[in-house]
Order: structure tokens, then C-alpha cells, then sequence
């Protein structure tokens, strides 16, 4: 049985379809492929999208992780590159994000506490890439993909990371 939350979505997709979806396009049949890929934080206070003023026409597809971290998409990124040839990987993460009010360590002793029966190699590999530097983590994050063999070089040379400060609006360039 659906939790209730899900069965509330299947209740709103019904209504969604009786008000009259249409089809979306294949993509075969616009040729729109996403062409860049923009990192971003979970955080639901952050809407990339609407900050950065995307539309289908910048090509590009937001891929939200907790931290902004792309450390568990590399290979998502290497499978969409093979799809549609990426030109740009853009990691963006913002001030007062969530990745600043805990550790790594305290996400594996809650893991443990609630799965004892964990293992120790699988708990060990639980990254999400916490920080008390924003600024820093947004350079290691850029640095983990320019130095991943997995993507294509000339993808890799293209990552850049930015700040967004929610106070202020402001998006500056880290690296």
C-alpha cells in the first residue's frame, strides 16, 4: 500500500491528467537535449532555475543533490554526456546551506542508529559532502570533476563553481 503521501500524489496526478495533459515531446522529436549541467543544493529555499532566469533555450538540465555536491553523479554526468554531448558543468552552492550545520560523522552515527546491521565498508562510503567553508567545498567539488577520468577532458575543462548568497541574490564566481 502507498504511503499516504504518495497516495495524495497519485490523488493530484489524476486531477493533473483530467485538467487536460498533453504529451510531452520525445526527444526525438524536438531535438532539445540538455547541453549544460548545473549542480544545486536540495535546499528547497534555492531555486535555480528561477535565480539563474533558465528557460528551455539555455539548454541546460539542474541537478539537485544534497550540498550541491556532484560527488555521487559522476557517472550520470558521463551517461548524459554520452547522450547529448554536455558543453558546461556548473556546480552552484549557496550561504547558509544545511551542509554547514553537520558532519559527515554525525550523518554515519545516525545511519548506525537506526541500521545497526549496516556495513561497516558501506557506512565508511557515505559522502555527502558537509563543510564549515562553502567556499572551500565549492572548489573541491569543482576539482573532483576536473580531475575525474571518467569524463571526457574536454567536458572536465569546462567546470566552474559559483556562490549564491541568499541574502543578497548575489551569484559570484568561486573558481
Amino acid at each position: 500500500m502507498p504511503s499516504p503521501l504518495a497516495q495524495e500524489l497519485l490523488q493530484r496526478n489524476h486531477a493533473y491528467i483530467e485538467k487536460g495533459h498533453r504529451p510531452i515531446p520525445l526527444f526525438t522529436d524536438i531535438g532539445f537535449t540538455p547541453k549544460k549541467m548545473i549542480f544545486s543544493c536540495i535546499d528547497g529555499r534555492v531555486k535555480p532555475e528561477e535565480l539563474l532566469g533558465l528557460t528551455d533555450a539555455d539548454e541546460a538540465v539542474v541537478v539537485r543533490t544534497a550540498s550541491g555536491t556532484p560527488a555521487r553523479n559522476l557517472n550520470d554526468i558521463a551517461a548524459i554526456d554520452n547522450l547529448t554531448t554536455l558543453t558546461e558543468l556548473i556546480v552552484i552552492k549557496h550561504t547558509d546551506c544545511g551542509a554547514l550545520y553537520m558532519t559527515e560523522e554525525q550523518i554515519r552515527a545516525h545511519i548506525r542508529t537506526h541500521n545497526p546491521d549496516v556495513d561497516g565498508q558501506v557506512l565508511n562510503n557515505v559522502v555527502v559532502g558537509t563543510t564549515h567553508d562553502i567556499i572551500q567545498r565549492t572548489r573541491k567539488d569543482v576539482e573532483l570533476i576536473r580531475n575525474s577520468p571518467i569524463i571526457r577532458k574536454e567536458l572536465r575543462e569546462t567546470a566552474s563553481g559559483l556562490l549564491f548568497d541568499i541574502t543578497t541574490g548575489k551569484l559570484t564566481k568561486v573558481i
